[in-house]
């Protein structure tokens, strides 16, 4: 059979792109994330975006808890769309496998229900996070909790009547000492949302307060974050001299149990663009936070010696 040189030539070309489309394809993969904090270069006092926002996204995703022991990462994601409204958010995680680190994927507790705001309890035996899965106590929002157990983790628990009441709660952060700080629109604040502790007593969360007016405002504080040893905690706050955009701010715990007026962390992190959804990593050494509008919304981490800075200049007076 006679083939033509016109012939040949289109078979050439066919079989050249047959074996480089893959092979050029393969090229342009994503890397495989390895190592602490996948593999990032850790930042300084200057907030910049983790990973460039190709991890998490830039949209979508916020508020990222490490395991203590680096092994899991869980974060939370807004997947409501006009085609499909709810669950509005679910909880996603990553894990290390053979150093590896493989996801994201839905955790195995969420994707039915609205699932957000996903902290670990500082020996990474709990996780606690927020739902509207039904109760017949439930407000819009609860929280609820998880345990590891044998082989994984239980199903998820309700956190009690005197934590959650008939409105939202969210951004539930425990310390070391076993007790449990929130954000709640319930009766009685100072503002449209306030900051409060509930006490681990006798096998249930007890002993709600809240945290004052040095911390809570007549506006709306939300998103808290507590250092481990309670001796700061971290949240966000709409001030209409922000033009009412979530700016994160800090107070510091005294000896007396009382708290420093709150303060701004400053420009190194807060912007026009909003910023909320604050976490500190079980190392203590990083800040991770959303930044909420603009080119550089995204998830963006910090070194906390900026709030160790602030610390030591706000105890001097």
């Amino acid at each position: 059979m006679n083939i033509s040189k016109g012939c040949m030539k289109q078979i050439g070309i066919t079989l050249l792109l047959i074996f480089t489309i893959p092979a050029l394809a393969q090229t342009q993969e994503s890397p495989r994330l390895k190592g602490e904090y996948f593999g990032q270069e850790p930042p300084g006092e200057i907030a910049v975006k983790f990973n460039n926002g190709v991890l998490v996204g830039d949209r979508y995703s916020f508020n990222i808890s490490f395991s203590p022991d680096g092994q899991e990462m869980f974060f939370s994601y807004y997947k409501s769309r006009p085609e499909n409204p709810k669950p509005a958010y679910e909880i996603k995680t990553y894990t290390q496998v053979s150093g590896v680190w493989e996801g994201p994927v839905t955790a195995f507790f969420s994707g039915v229900y609205s699932d957000v705001d996903i902290t670990f309890s500082p020996d990474g035996s709990t996780l606690f996070f927020v739902s509207d899965r039904p109760h017949p106590r439930t407000g819009e929002l609860d929280i609820y909790y998880i345990k590891k157990v044998e082989g994984g983790w239980s199903q998820p628990i309700y956190a009690g009547e005197e934590v959650n009441s008939g409105t939202s709660e969210v951004y539930p952060s425990l310390s070391d000492r076993g007790n449990l700080f929130f954000a709640s629109g319930r009766e009685g604040g100072f503002g449209a949302k306030d900051i409060y502790k509930a006490e681990w007593v006798d096998g249930q969360f007890a002993n709600v307060v809240n945290l004052g007016p040095a911390v809570n405002t007549e506006h709306n504080e939300s998103n808290p974050f507590i250092a481990p040893d309670e001796s700061y905690i971290v949240f966000n706050v709409q001030l209409p001299e922000n033009d009412f955009n979530p700016q994160i701010y800090v107070s510091f715990q005294l000896e007396n149990g009382s708290w420093t007026k709150a303060e701004s962390l400053g420009e190194s992190v807060n912007t026009i663009d909003g910023e909320s959804a604050a976490t500190i990593t079980p190392d203590e050494k990083y800040l991770f936070f959303k930044r909420r509008e603009g080119v550089n919304r995204g998830i963006h981490w910090i070194s906390t010696d900026i709030i160790k800075r602030m610390r030591t200049e706000t105890l001097k007076h």
